[in-house]
This record gives structure tokens, sequence and C-alpha cells, in this order.
């Protein structure tokens, strides 16, 4: 695609915008994990030459799986050479115009560390993030060390991909790290083949040819008290000290790097000699240690792009992070897994100018920033860490090793399998008993999709070019057959074509209501008899009579003629009679449109909405903005939501504290009326509809109010989508009234409500929205249907009172047969030759072999499953049966058996709603523990109790404790027989009542007083101290 330029505050991209760029150069160039830049030259002449500033979108592809991506341009040079050149950013690298919050502390994998960015990155725009490494660790981020966002994603120490590792796909606004962006490519570049100019950089600084290992650990404590022994750190390390790598023989000494592996046994685990050697051996091997890092640039011709490779154009295809075997023998350039760490693309051409390769395992580079350097010892210890956390394989039902890692050297039972990475997509192989059989490539059904789409596309192409071709042949028919839209003239234009048919020598000058062929031929013989001589005339003048003779014959010939013509026309009118009526209001009930001519008939009969009565609501949808409706606080507005219509139509939105009135209305009395409306909501506390009607004659307001739905708590309709609901009612004996509607929302977080498709009707049964008649002189037309034939189609349409197409059906001269529409049911067998089913629904199938990308289905019946992972976003329905629920790495284990639910770390169950309990029932009473909300405010409380009414009320019928705690009300409230038990060694041990206790202190200090008044010693007043 050429790229297309938008203005700076674009965000749809659903149009060409400003235009498309008619560009001399563009081209885009990505980096690993680094710098994603768009390059053009446009001539100064040109008509956008003038329109480009900073800022602006462009959209424009990106690589050859790389489509549609949005850049901002950053910089426009302009000078005496005629040619403008543009420099343009990828929208990701908004992020290094952004601000991440101070100390934020991250923790988990890498996708909650993505997320935890995410929510805590200021400015610039919203990105979304993904990514598939499951290793937890964690990090923190402050202003100091992070002046960007962009530097907590990459380039400096703590960083996500500094800690986590992995390779960065940056799509539109879509961050994913990958644990491998790239794929095996079977595309090999070789010189004398797509090679032009190869480039071969080798660095030894910094490379090491043998590993130093070691390991350290904390025996628990052994003996307790002041004299108990006090636990050190032990370091373990090999007795040889070293573990060479596989490429010390390229130096001339030995170059020893300094590794720790503490982090690859778990805890309590005590590292052991053995398993420390080989994890060295293995970190040596899998980071090719002693390798010189390589940095190569190769100009290639892209062969994916040319006709002797179009039938194995995917085959050619390259993408970043792909890993590709290179051939150049002349400069000792051979690499069987080079990694395409950068890829210049032509935007115009659609093909790769030119690659940069790096070999895998010399460590991570970030190109992000110049001066971070490779920290191999980290990343694969991380990557280590994530490792050791999988087994190699797991057994199935059938007693076959199912393989997650590549299988070790030995024997294996036929029916094992081996999931294998390769990039974005997955293997599957099965050993088939003499080697690995691979049976599922996600990336061979990814091609698939493509061809199916492909296939779709131009299907859809062709077919509506032919009924493109069908209906403009329709439309010309239509203007020589003369096209008579309107139905209420119809009639008439049928009788002027009566009156002044050129065939005829009479006019009729009267209207023509009812024909009467024998009236007409009557006063069409006698006009003639008037202006020819008559049989005695001839008799007297025999010397014309051969003259006269031949005239009397020609004029019979002509009444002959017109005479038929006629009959004609009276059939032709009795058929338009049968088709339309004998009266003008007859024809719409029969017949919106009739159009006949040899090349077309096209006949079209529409449905006219009758259901219910009018709308009385005007401007119901807000396509008027608010005209007619009123909310005196400002609290009601307009806007266009995905929920409805995909934002293609407006909505009324409601904010808390919204009273908004309808425009008033007159009804009938007594009589049954219906109200529907399309609704969605979020965190209402209650919403209220009202009818508030009055009497003719009355000067109030309303004389009642009718509650029409009244619903506390959210949501009032529903929160994921919009819903229709409908509400009947009488309205009584009263004559005119108005809707109200009241909102209002929860004050701990943002609430308000959507509204749209307000349809208020005399009737009691459900239907389609229509507008008011008062909003448009339109007549309300549900469907019609249009039928149109043509010397090489045919077609059925039924057409919406906007004229869109609900579902037609298209025979078409090249063969090809368009069936469109919401549902198509085809009863008794079905065969078809060869099908392309871009989206279906089968309830019973039949088949040898299923090769898919994504199954959906409502049950799926297995009686074993082996699968790589299953992950999904919700279970919905879910019976799950087996015996413990265990988190990544343990910290919460659910055993379903003996119901016992373990955390083992920091663990907390978080409430986001004020109604929540946990609850037992026995004996009509209901014990529960209920976090909550004080009466009346939005501040936390608790009440723990018993409710002998058998309801959660923690206020009436209730035994237990509450607290407060909020300004002037901070309390602990206990309610009921307080008892006090100390120091309970039994089950059985007794109790005092607190009530008890205050007694007894309070009738002491009333013996106290009644000593001292005895004896004459006087006392001082006392409080009555009793419960």
């Amino acid at each position: 695609m050429r790229p297309i330029l938008y203005n700076a505050n674009e965000t749809a991209f659903e149009t060409y915008g400003l235009g498309e760029i008619d560009a001399t150069k563009a081209q885009v160039t990505r980096e690993r994990n680094g710098n994603y830049t768009l390059y053009i030259e446009y001539p100064a002449s040109g008509p956008l030459a003038g329109t480009f500033k900073n800022d602006m979108r462009i959209k424009s592809d990106a690589g050859l799986r790389t489509k549609n991506q949005t850049f901002f341009i950053s910089r426009i040079l302009k000078d005496s050479t005629g040619i403008l050149k543009v420099y343009a950013k990828h929208i990701s690298h908004l992020t290094e115009k952004m601000a991440i919050r101070n100390n934020t502390n991250v923790s988990g994998t890498a996708q909650a560390a993505l997320a935890i960015w995410a929510l805590n990155a200021l400015g610039g725009i919203r990105f979304d993030t993904w990514s598939d490494i499951d290793l937890t660790s964690k990090t923190s981020w402050n202003i100091a060390d992070f002046k960007t966002a962009r530097d907590a994603l990459g380039g400096v120490a703590g960083s996500i991909l500094d800690v986590w590792g992995g390779e960065y796909e940056f799509d539109n606004t879509v961050i994913r790290l990958h644990k491998q962006l790239g794929r095996k490519s079977p595309i090999v570049l070789e010189y004398g083949r797509n090679i032009l100019r190869a480039e071969d950089d080798q660095d030894i600084d910094g490379a090491y040819t043998s590993v130093y290992p070691y390991a350290t650990y904390t025996p628990e404590s052994q003996g307790t008290g002041e004299g108990g022994a006090t636990s050190q750190q032990v370091t373990v390390e090999l007795p040889e000290k070293y573990v060479d790598g596989p490429y010390i023989g390229l130096y001339n000494e030995r170059r020893v790097l300094i590794v720790d592996f503490s982090s690859n046994f778990k805890d309590k685990e005590v590292p052991t000699i053995d398993k420390l050697r080989r994890l060295a051996k293995e970190y040596a091997i899998n980071n090719r240690l002693g390798l010189p890092k390589i940095n190569t640039k190769i100009e290639y011709v892209d062969l994916s792009k040319t006709l002797d490779y179009k039938l194995t154009q995917i085959l050619e295809e390259a993408e970043l992070c792909d890993i590709v075997p290179i051939y150049y023998p002349e400069i000792g350039l051979t690499s069987e897994d080079a990694k395409l760490t950068t890829i210049v693309y032509d935007v115009l051409l659609e093909q790769n100018d030119s690659v940069e390769v790096g070999v895998i395992g010399d460590g991570f580079k970030s190109s992000m920033t110049s001066n971070l350097s490779g920290k191999i010892d980290d990343l694969a210890s991380n990557q280590q860490r994530l490792v050791n956390t999988l087994p190699d394989y797991l057994l199935n039902a059938q007693g076959n090793k199912v393989w997650y890692n590549r299988p070790e050297n030995n024997e294996h039972k036929i029916g094992d399998i081996w999931f294998e990475k390769n990039g974005l997509y997955d293997r599957m192989y099965v050993w088939n008993g003499s080697q690995w059989e691979k049976r599922i490539d996600t990336e061979d059904i990814d091609k698939v999709k493509k061809e199916v789409d492909k296939q779709i596309s131009d299907a859809k192409i062709s077919t509506n070019q032919a009924i493109a071709q069908a209906n403009a042949k329709a439309e010309e028919a239509l203007k020589k057959a003369g096209t008579l839209p309107d139905t209420s003239k119809l009639s008439d234009q049928i009788k002027q074509q009566i009156l002044s048919s050129p065939d005829l020598q009479n006019k009729v000058t009267e209207g023509v209501n009812s024909v009467d062929g024998n009236v007409i031929y009557s006063k069409i013989f006698s006009k003639l008899l008037t202006q020819f001589a008559n049989k005695g005339d001839f008799e007297s003048l025999d010397r014309v009579q051969n003259d006269q003779g031949r005239d009397l014959l020609n004029l019979s010939k002509q009444i002959t003629a017109q005479t038929l013509e006629f009959n004609k026309l009276t059939e032709s009118n009795k058929m338009y009679e049968r088709i339309l009526g004998k009266s003008e209001t007859d024809a719409p009930d029969r017949l919106s449109r009739l159009v006949m001519s040899s090349q077309i008939f096209q006949t079209e009969v529409g449905k006219y909405s009758t259901t219910g009565g009018p709308n009385m609501l005007r401007n119901s949808r807000a396509d008027d903005g608010l005209k007619y409706w009123t909310e005196a606080n400002g609290r009601l507005n307009f806007t266009a939501h995905q929920f409805y219509l995909n934002g293609q139509k407006r909505m009324f939105s409601l904010r808390p504290g919204a009273f908004v009135h309808s425009p008033r209305f007159i009804i009938k009395q007594n009589t049954n009326y219906m109200l529907n409306l399309i609704a969605f909501d979020a965190n209402t506390a209650r919403f209220k509809i009202a009818f508030c009607k009055r009497r003719k004659g009355s000067t109030n307001d309303f004389d009642e109010m009718q509650i029409i739905f009244d619903k506390t708590g959210s949501p009032a309709f529903n929160s994921e989508r919009a819903v229709k609901k409908s509400f009947s009612f009488n309205t009584g004996a009263f004559d005119e009234g108005y809707l109200l509607f009241n909102y209002q929302g929860n004050p701990n977080g943002w609430s308000g409500l959507f509204m749209t498709e307000l349809d208020f009707y005399e009737g009691s049964s459900d239907r389609l929205w229509q507008p008011s008649p008062d909003d448009s002189a339109e007549p309300i037309e549900a469907v019609r249907t249009q039928v149109s034939q043509l010397a090489g189609s045919w077609s059925v349409k039924n057409l919406s009172s906007a004229g869109d197409v609900l579902n037609s059906i298209n025979l078409l001269a090249n063969g090809t047969n368009l069936i469109d529409g919401r549902l198509t049911h085809i009863t008794g067998q079905t065969v078809i030759d060869n099908a392309v089913i871009e989206d279906g629904m089968i309830a019973n199938v039949s088949a040898n072999k299923v090769t898919a990308g994504t199954i959906d289905a409502r049950e799926v019946n297995l009686i074993n499953l082996n699968a790589k992972s299953v992950t999904s976003g919700t279970f919905k329905g879910l019976t799950f049966e087996g015996g413990i629920i265990r988190g990544n790495y343990g910290n919460t284990v659910i055993n379903l058996n003996s119901n016992v639910t373990t955390y083992n770390g920091t663990a907390k169950i978080e409430f986001m709603s004020p109604q929540n309990s946990l609850e037992f029932n026995s004996g009509g009473r209901k014990a529960f523990l209920s976090p909550t909300i004080s009466n009346g405010t939005n501040y936390a409380a608790f009440a723990f109790g018993v409710n002998d009414r058998g309801v959660m009320d923690p206020n009436a019928n209730f035994t237990g404790l509450k607290i407060f705690n909020q300004y002037g009300h901070r309390k602990v409230v206990l309610i009921g027989d307080v008892h006090i038990v100390k120091d309970s060694v039994s089950n059985n041990a007794p109790s005092t009542s607190l009530a008890d206790i205050f007694r007894y202190i309070n009738e002491n200090f009333k013996a106290l007083q009644r000593f001292r008044d005895q004896n004459g010693e006087g006392y001082p007043g006392f409080y009555d101290i009793s419960l």
C-alpha cells in the first residue's frame, strides 16, 4: 500500500485521510528491540507538499507480514533539491516522550510487569501489552534512573527487557514481548542466488571462553535460643573451578566469565557439584560462549516478489527476528542460524531491501540506547530460571511422553509427542517409530487462512463486480423503460399514456376510470363520419367512386388497426387494474414499483409498518442532539459508543444526579402503552423511570407520577453490552404527560448510563424502533422486496426503509450465484464439490483429519487431550473435577478433595463491592462475616455475627460485632449478652457475662455508698454503670 497522510488528532483511520502520499521513495527500518522509523522522499511540487506538518500521522506497511502501522512525523527537511524529506517514527516511540511514575515497584511475570508499566506510564497515549514469558522476577523504577517510559521497557539496567529478556513486537499501540519473536524461516541467503552485497563485522571484545560457575545458599539454623547456631551463607564451586566452552580453540588464552547460578536452584534446594557443572556446560553451549559477536549487513534480492518464485513466495519471505541460514564462503560467512536483527523494507515495492543479522546466543544488546552493553549472564540466568520451572516431558493417559523441550536422543515410544516453539508459531511432532513426523505447524494453518481469505476476497471482488454490472444494466434498463418510483402517481401516468397515444387520431378528453371498448369505439367512429363523405354522397358521385373507394379502403384499414391497438391498451389497463387496483388508493397496498421493457422486468412490493401506534417521543435517538429533551443540572449529553451500532449512531448519556425530562405528549385514557429502550450502564446506585401525567386543563406539572421502572444496584441494565428493555403499563384516567429519567451513581468511581431508541407507543407487544412521525416526513417502511430480471441475471432483494440490502439472491451471467443474508437454511442433503468457508457452524462433522488454527466450540468431548498449553481469558459454565488447583509457582494451592486452600506467600482476598459475605445457614439462623460500608456513606465497615431470621442483616435481629472507623464515628459495637472466658483449657470452661460484671461493680459501689451513709462519712455521687 502507499502511505496515507492523516491529521495529528486522527485515531480511527477509517478513511483515506488527507490522501495517499505519492512518494518517490519510502523505506521502513526496524531494529530488534530498537528503532522503528519511516523515511519518505516526496516531490516539493506535489499536492501534499504544503500539507506535511510535524506530528501528523502516516499509515504505512512496515514489512512483508507487518501491515498498516501508524507513524508520526518527527522531522521535515526542505532544501534546494526539489525533494521533500520526511522522517517519521513508529507510534510506539511516543513512549520516549512519556514518563514513568516514580518509585514504581514491579513483581511477577513479564505480562504483569508490562501491565504495571502501562498503568504507571504518564502522558502520551494508551498502550495495550502482552507477553508469553512466564518467568517471575521483580524490579523497581525511579525517575532518577528512568527518564522516560521507554527506558522502563528496555535499554536501562532494571528495565523489563533487562530483567525478563525477550524480543519486542510493536504493533501500532500494542506492545508484545515474546520469548522468541522470529521463526525458523525456510529462506536461504546465498551468494549467487539472492545476496547482492555483504559486510561481515566480527568483534571478540567481551568474548569469553570458559565459565567459572558458583551458587550460594543459606543452610537452615540448628538449635534455638540465644545459644543457637547462626546460619551463614555457603558458596558452592567446582573442584576444577571452570568449564570450557565449545570455542576455546579460537583463542590463545583462556578467558573466564564468572556466573552466579543460585537462581537455578529451587527454595531449600542445596546446590550440588554435578548440577552446577551441568548448568555451566549448558550455559556455555546455549550462549555459544567464545563465539565472536557478529554484525553482518546483507543487501539481497527479495525473491518473494519475482515471477520465478511466485509459487513459493511464502518460502522466500523474511521478517524481523527470523532465523535464516547464510552461505557466502568467499568471505567466510556461513551460518545455519543467523538472526535478522535489522530489516529495511521498501514500502512502494513491497519487498525487503537489506537485512542485518547477528548470531543467536551472543546475548542481547539493546539498540534502544547505544550505551547499554549485552548482559549475557543475567539474561541466561533469567531464561534458565524459567526453564527450570517446566518439566522436560509429561506422561499422557496412554503412557506416551509429551515433550516441551527438544527430546533426548534415546529410545522413544510410537505416539510420543513433541511441541516445538518456532517464533510466533508452534509445531507438533509425533514419533512414528523411526523419526519425528510433523503433524501440525501453525504457520501452515496461517498460510491456509491467508489463502482462504484471498480466495474469499477474490470471490467477493468478482461477485461484487458482476452484481454491480447487473445493477448498472438494470438501472440503464429502468431509465429506458421509464421508472415509476412514486406509486401514488402511477395510475395517473398510465391514464396519461392512454390519452396521449400517438396511434389514435381521436383524443379522448375525459378521464378513464373504467374502460368500455364499445363506448370508445362508438366515439371514434362517430367522429370519423364527420370528417368523410357519407354513403349517399358516394352513390351520387360516380365519377370519383374509384378514388373515394380507395380512400375508404385505406380508412377502413386505419380504423381496424386503431381498434386493435385500443384493444391492446384496454387489456393493458385491465392488467394495471389487477395489479394496482381500480383506484389510486389501492396502488400502495398492492405494488410499490413496476417496470417492464424488452430489457428488464422488475417488480417491487413494500410492507409498511403498522404494529402499534406512532412513537410519541421526538428525537428519541439523539439524532438532533438534545432537542426536545431537558435536564436542569447539565448532566445530560449525547455521544456515540461502540456498544451501540459500533459507535455509528448517537446515544443519550446520563451522569450521576441526572433528572431528564422527555417532551410532553398526548395520550389516550385507560389505554395500554409500551416503552422500549436500548441501554447499558456502569457503577449504578439507582435508576428510575417515571411517567408524569396530568388531566386535560390541569396547570400542574403533573397530577400523578407512575413508576415504570426502578432498580437499585449495578448494573441497572447491563455493563458489558447494550440491551433492549420493554415496559408495559396502562395510562389510567389521564390525557397527557412526559417521561422522567432519574439516574444516581456510586461515588467510588466513574458511573453513567447510556440509552437510545426510546419508543413510547400505544399497544401491548414489542416492535422494532421507529422514529416519531413528526421527526420525518418519510413513510415508516419496514421492508420491501425487489425482483429484477435481465437477459443474463436474476435477483431478489429485501430492502430496508433506508434502501440497505437485508438479504438477497443473485444469479449472474458468469455462473456465480450469491446468497447474502443473516441465515440460510438448506433442508435435506447438500453436496458441495469444492467449498471455501470463512465462518460456519456445523452440528455434526465426520472427518478423517481436521487441521485448524482456532477451534471455538460450545462442547468438546475428548477421550484424552494432549496440548502444549491451554490458554483462556474466561472459562464460563465450567465444571472442573480434579484433585488440586495450584498456582504457577505454588503460592496458592486449592485441594478440592480435602477442602483446603493454602496460601504460601503474601495473600489477599479483596472484595470490590459492599454486598459481600461469608455465610453459614442452619436452624433458621444465618452466621456471616461481612465486609461492607456504613449506611449512608462509602466508608468501609465490618459486621460479624448471627441473624436469627436467616437473612444477612447486621441491624435487626442480630447478635455479633460491628466495627466503624470514620470521622466522628470510630466504634467497636458488641451486640448481645457478651461473655468472657479466662484461660480456657476445656470444652466446658466457665464464662462470665459482661453484663453481670458491670452489675457486680455497680452493686459494690452502691453497698459502699450505703456503708458510708450509715456511718455519717459522706460520699460522692455515683453513676449507674449497669448494662
